[in-house]
């Protein structure tokens, strides 16, 4: 379970007039480095996961806006078996990457949605509508 979430870097781009045309939106988290780390709140160590998550505005092969950020989440649980199976193949056992990932796509979709709107970009994922 993930114990701590830190977003360390934020960078966001956006070109004018590349995104005339039929605009692709499209993120993912990428797992960068998994290594040990002790944290004061608990006697046994945590994985420290950092990861990069990256959302594109594309038109095309143009990419017409960018939001990246880089952190790191704290995972408490199956710790050995997590660094093991990173330094093994650089993956995460399947019981720790999915409820990861998901927590990763929650988090970080709703701190893109604030990039987005101050950028003046359609958020990345859809909001609901109301019709009379």
């Amino acid at each position: 379970m993930i114990v701590g979430f830190n977003i360390d870097s934020l960078e966001a781009d956006k070109k004018q007039g590349a995104a005339n045309g039929d605009l692709q939106v499209n993120y993912a988290p990428k797992i960068d480095e998994v290594e040990r780390a002790t944290v004061n709140a608990f006697e046994d160590e945590v994985a420290k996961i950092d990861f990069t998550f990256t959302v594109n505005y594309t038109v095309g092969n143009t990419v017409g806006a960018k939001i990246e950020m880089s952190g790191n989440v704290l995972w408490k649980g199956d710790t050995e078996e997590v660094i093991e199976s990173w330094e093994e193949d650089e993956s995460l056992p399947e019981s720790v990457e999915a409820p990861l990932m998901n927590d990763l796509y929650r988090k970080c979709l709703s701190q893109a949605v604030g990039v987005a709107d101050t950028l003046g970009l359609l958020p990345p994922i859809p909001t609901p509508r109301v019709d009379n």
